[in-house]
């Protein structure tokens, strides 16, 4: 039984790794097409040639009987396409392949005698007319361009139709869907932290995958076909820079800084007297400092068959927190009835405030001193927290055209975050000094492509990719001594 199920699986192994040209992969795209003559009569038999223009790597295709063509297996750039017939000029234009989308490209051929060249160079279609799916792509530009707090490339989704913030926590839900239930991949292999249901890192991090290596990404958010499945909510779907025969980098640094912004409205340090019981509170502004680094270089190891492309990105934070009460006059009215200790009933010398407030009454045994002092402590435990975050991400990437059916692709990213005291993120937090918790977060994966066009009709793809990712949270005690005062600016 067992030597049956090995014999039957393994042909269906070997079908589920190859693709029909009918649709294209979740890392690449396609152009098609229709060739016609001057009559608008479809050509059968044209030669297409799509060329890359970065990488120079060309694929070909012939028309069939219909005048139809499509190349699949496409990475997202530019494009030129040749189109050569019996009896027709040469037919040249320029055109956009975006991931898991097909470029539609409609030929119109001229006979030999007038000839000339058409330049098509516009972006690609805005309405997608040859799939059934809802998506929407997010091309270089608008991630490199358009505004975005905290350098999130993923926080882009919510630019797309049908998507909005899912709480407070970072999260996104496709269609009211529950931010948990959504897939996000990335050069298709998988992104996603199995555990929470996040994205890889969660989303305390700023992110694992630096914007910067993002090329485009598609948004699916219903309708999309299975290949892309593990989701109830939205998928998205990222490809990363690649290398091309030109030399090419750049360099960034930002400097997001709180000096001019205004003050948390609940950011009070509160001072207690044990002698007097009495109590004040001051205003306190915490510096919130980010710098965020790095630059990324890609270029050719040997021109058209093999390149490489390196990403360097890191975030250094210093956004000390604050310890607060939940209740703001929580000292005031408890020290006050620290002085009422002779009172025991609402009456001669004694106001209902002081006695619904107060924590000695005379079954406890307690005096206003013991009181004062576990005051004091539970105050200790408010004020400034030194807390920062420090992250680090390099991701090398090369491609090799193996020959010209092949292209092999590998990638690492290695991902470091370091946070003392970071569990706890918000400005101001109820929790004590002692319990704001570290937070460490170790990412590593490896990423292996293998792109085959094996017939004009039939492609295939393997992937393989390993991860692993370590999350360690907890907390600790203030050691004896240590100052309650946030640092300055650096």
């Amino acid at each position: 039984m067992s030597k049956f199920l090995r014999v039957c699986f393994t042909p269906v192994l070997v079908f589920a790794f190859c693709a029909m040209a009918l649709g294209q992969s979740t890392v690449t795209g396609a152009i098609g097409g229709t060739v016609t003559d001057p009559t608008k009569k479809v050509v059968t038999g044209a030669t297409v040639t799509v060329t890359n223009n970065g990488t120079g790597k060309a694929e070909n295709a012939t028309t069939d009987d219909n005048g139809q063509f499509k190349v699949a297996n496409l990475q997202p750039g530019e494009y030129t396409v040749t189109v050569n017939g019996s009896g027709f000029a040469a037919y040249t234009a320029k055109s956009i392949v975006e991931v898991g989308r097909e470029t539609t490209l409609d030929v119109g051929l001229t006979i030999q005698a007038v000839g000339g060249t058409v330049e098509v160079t516009a972006e690609a279609p805005v309405i997608n007319t040859t799939q059934q799916d809802f998506s929407s792509n997010m091309n270089q530009t608008s991630i490199s361009e358009l505004p975005i707090n905290g350098a999130r490339w993923s926080n882009f989704a919510l630019l797309t139709p049908g998507t909005v913030p899912d709480a407070n926590f970072g999260l996104i839900s496709f269609r009211g869907i529950s931010g948990l239930l959504n897939n996000n991949t990335v050069d298709g292999g998988d992104n996603n932290q199995a555990f929470f249901s996040e994205e890889r890192g969660r989303t305390r991090i700023n992110y694992v995958v630096s914007q910067r290596a993002i090329r485009e990404f598609q948004v699916n958010t219903s309708n999309y076909s299975a290949e892309y499945g593990r989701a109830a909510g939205g998928v998205t779907n990222a490809v990363t820079k690649s290398g091309t025969n030109q030399l090419h980098g750049d360099a960034f640094f930002f400097d997001r800084d709180n000096r001019l912004g205004t003050r948390n409205p609940l950011s009070f340090i509160t001072a207690f007297d044990t002698g007097t019981g009495t109590v004040s509170r001051s205003a306190y502004k915490a510096p919130d400092t980010r710098y965020t680094f790095g630059g990324d270089i890609g270029g050719p190891i040997k021109k058209d068959k093999a390149f490489f492309f390196f990403n360097y990105d890191e975030v250094r934070r210093n956004f000390p927190g604050l310890g607060i009460f939940s209740n703001p006059a929580f000292l005031a009215l408890t020290s006050q009835g620290g002085f009422v200790n002779e009172c025991t009933a609402v009456g001669t010398g004694c106001t209902s405030t002081q006695v619904t407030q107060s924590l000695v009454a005379p079954t406890r045994n307690l005096s206003a001193a013991q009181i004062n002092s576990v005051l004091n402590f539970l105050n200790s435990e408010t004020g400034p927290n030194v807390r920062k975050g420090n992250q680090r991400i390099f991701m090398p990437k090369v491609d090799f055209n193996l020959n010209s059916s092949n292209t092999l692709t590998v990638t690492y990213n290695r991902f470091r975050w370091a946070s003392p005291n970071g569990i706890q993120t918000q400005p101001t937090n109820t929790n004590g000094r002692a319990t704001f918790g570290d937070d460490f977060v170790n990412d590593d994966s490896v990423n292996v492509r293998l792109a085959s066009n094996l017939t004009s009709t039939l492609i295939n793809e393997f992937r393989y990719q390993w991860s692993r990712d370590f999350e360690f949270e907890f907390s600790t005690t203030p050691l004896a001594g240590e100052p309650l005062t946030a640092p300055a600016y650096p």
